[in-house]
């Protein structure tokens, strides 16, 4: 009987050995993300205001990283997805411009991006521009891919409303 006991102690501490060591291996992700809007033509940017006038200009950034527990860089791909909207206009902080891609049958635009991962990694951005032209609510999401633990995807709602009598009187 002790040596049953002796036999199966063995065994369950090579394979604690053995859970160990693959996990060791194992490559885990987590990231951070978060979106800032400006109205003042991208001088300063803010998370609280959301609510913007019909035909302002409004900038948003977003700014996101991922990082792991290696040394060794790996690629995570995020995508921004805004639904179609007109007067949308994407760049890259140094003025490049992001070319989106257009999902006709869910009436959405995304914005492919690969964040370098690995245990120092460094915030990557990107502005869209809006200049809305209806009344109504744009949610976007930034979803990173399935290395990535669904729990850090971000959402966040821009609210487009009617240009109010004041602001009108404002601009003359």
């Amino acid at each position: 009987m002790k040596r049953i006991k002796r036999t199966i102690s063995s065994l369950l501490v090579a394979a604690l050995v053995m859970g160990s060591l693959t996990a060791c291996g194992k490559i885990t992700y987590s990231a951070a993300s978060d979106f800032f809007y400006s109205s003042d033509k991208g001088h300063s940017y803010g998370d609280g205001t959301k609510e913007y006038a019909i035909g302002d200009t409004v900038y948003m950034k977003v700014k996101f990283k991922v990082s792991s527990n290696k040394k060794k860089v790996s690629q995570v791909k995020v995508v921004l997805t805004i639904p179609s909207i007109d007067n949308v206009d994407a760049k890259y902080m140094d003025g490049q411009i992001i070319t989106p891609n257009f999902d006709a049958v869910n009436n959405v635009t995304t914005y492919e991006f690969t964040a370098n991962a690995a245990k120092e990694t460094t915030d990557q951005e990107c502005v869209i521009q809006f200049v809305p032209n209806a009344v109504g609510e744009v949610p976007m999401t930034l979803v990173f891919d399935d290395n990535v633990d669904p729990s850090y995807d971000k959402q966040s709602t821009l609210i487009f409303v009617e240009k109010t009598e004041e602001k009108m009187e404002e601009e003359e």
